[in-house]
């Protein structure tokens, strides 16, 4: 069985210097573009993620892996997450929980530049199980474009291939692969309608060309509004959108989806979403709702403001240093004094004196009681601090203050005590910036 893959696609990843990083299960259509892609003469890696599902079963597959991309002298990259604790901890489904975190890791290794682009194996037959799906939870137009093909540095070389195209492929390349137990079980809404979809199949066999066309109709509408979108305005974290560009709402809905995106969130933001978005635009300022994987939307003045906000550290406290502090969201460094700017207003960090600093000093959230040491005199509570700074409610819980007892030496991105003010003289400082 011959695969057809679009030639300006094999073209892009047979460039000179371009390395594939190929998402590998171990499954059959991973193992199916691997075998393809390298019989293609494209430069590979492999990149496998063992979630922690399946027990010695999932850790079977991971092996099964390592073993063929040797044989086949092909780099492989593996990882282990535990997709289940996740899932829990987050309130995620664990079929959106281990998604998120396999991306997360694809988006790593694009990070380090280990490939330049990664490709999934996702078929013409996942393309109708995706559709139907969006279709079922509400989705609009863009949801009805599907996966694309390429997608930023994701490719999915296959997406215009049949599942039997693939199966005859695998058979006629003897090539040996894994099958995944709960592909059978009807709990994940994927396997439930791949069976429903091959009885539809036995009366409307060209399903998979329909569904082609329908996303091809859905992207052309969906790249005509896209033009008229506004660019996505990103600050401190948070996407600001204009109440003034609500006026239409094909276009709002565009920015709230595009403003998911710029956060992380590609996923799950269905219509009803974006009618709740629209409905805020309309209201007072203050006024907010929750969207999926920890967005929320506020009214703030003449702007709607998109968050993402996960779940606090539940570390209460730990002793202030030297380091990067992911718990908190900071780094912290020391500088001698003659590399100190002249200047320390309007830059990227906090500087604190270093001597000003007691032992006993902790990193910790915010709490009832504290104070600070403001420029102009006095101490005042940290709430009422930040209610001056003009600081938003919904951040304030999450803000890492440097202290010692009830007394803050520093609220991170925000401003320093004045006891920790840097003199002339200072012969060291700490610098505080958020990661």
């Amino acid at each position: 069985m011959a695969i057809a893959v679009e030639k300006s696609l094999l073209d892009m990843m047979k460039a000179d210097g371009v390395v594939v990083g190929v998402a590998l299960s171990g499954g059959k259509d991973s193992v199916s573009l691997l075998h393809y892609l390298k019989s293609q003469g494209i430069r590979l890696i492999a990149i496998n993620v063992e979630h922690g599902i399946r027990g010695e079963e999932s850790l079977a597959d991971s092996a099964f892996v390592k073993e063929l991309c040797a044989s086949w002298d092909v780099p492989c990259l593996a990882f282990s997450v535990d997709a289940p604790a996740f899932s829990r901890e987050r309130g995620y489904t664990l079929e959106q929980g281990a998604r998120i975190l396999r991306y997360e890791i694809f988006d790593s290794v694009l990070r380090e530049r280990k490939c330049d682009y990664i490709a999934l194996a996702h078929h013409l037959d996942d393309q109708i199980e995706t559709v139907l799906m969006r279709i079922f939870r509400g989705t609009g137009i863009k949801g009805l474009v599907g996966m694309r093909q390429i997608g930023g540095r994701y490719l999915r070389p296959f997406l215009g291939v049949s599942r039997r195209d693939i199966d005859d492929y695998a058979e006629e390349n003897s090539l040996e692969f894994r099958q995944d137990s709960t592909n059978d079980d009807v709990a994940y809404t994927r396997n439930f309608l791949r069976g429903e979809i091959a009885t539809i199949k036995t009366r409307f066999p060209a399903l998979g060309e329909s569904i082609k066309r329908l996303c091809a109709s859905a992207e052309e509408s969906e790249n005509f509004i896209a033009a008229y979108v506004p660019e996505t305005q990103l600050k401190d974290g948070e996407v600001y959108i204009k109440t003034s560009d609500c006026a239409n709402e094909a276009i709002f809905k565009r920015l709230v989806l595009n403003g998911a995106a710029a956060l992380g969130v590609r996923q799950d933001i269905e219509e009803r979403h974006l009618k709740i978005a629209l409905s805020l635009a309309m209201t007072q300022s203050g006024k907010y709702a929750e969207l999926p994987h920890g967005l929320s939307l506020h009214r703030q003045g003449e702007y709607l403001v998109l968050s993402r906000l996960d779940k606090p550290s539940e570390e209460e406290e730990i002793e202030f240093g030297v380091g990067d502090f992911p718990a908190f969201g900071i780094n912290v460094s020391l500088i001698e004094g003659q590399d100190i700017p002249l200047d320390l207003k309007h830059k990227d960090a906090l500087y604190l004196a270093a001597d000003s600093v007691p032992c006993g000093a902790v990193i910790r959230r915010r709490r009832d009681g504290d104070k600070i040491e403001k420029f102009g005199g006095g101490s005042k509570s940290l709430g009422d601090f930040l209610t001056d700074k003009k600081v938003p409610l919904r951040k304030r819980d999450r803000i890492a203050v440097i202290a010692v007892g009830s007394d803050v030496l520093a609220a991170a991105g925000i401003d320093i005590s004045r006891r920790c003010a840097v003199g002339k003289n200072c012969k060291a400082a700490y610098v505080v910036r958020l990661l």
